[in-house]
């Protein structure tokens, strides 16, 4: 599964400013200004206008 999200404004924990980011299976494959989705006629890739969200790391119980 690959998943491409657009516009996204990205905090890794630092601002990187609006991305686009590639998933691929369950790992963060790629952030960059402009990723265009692969075209790849066997693999379904998933589009998500992140126009407006903010995306940041996993927050982690402070008890662990």
């Amino acid at each position: 599964m690959i998943t491409l999200i657009k516009n996204v404004e990205l905090y890794t924990p630092e601002k990187q400013g609006k991305k686009d980011v590639l998933i691929i299976g369950d790992k963060i494959a790629a952030f960059k200004e402009q990723i265009e989705a692969p075209s790849l006629d066997d693999v379904d890739v998933n589009v998500i206008d992140g126009q407006g969200k903010v995306l940041v790391p996993g927050f982690i119980d402070s008890h662990v």
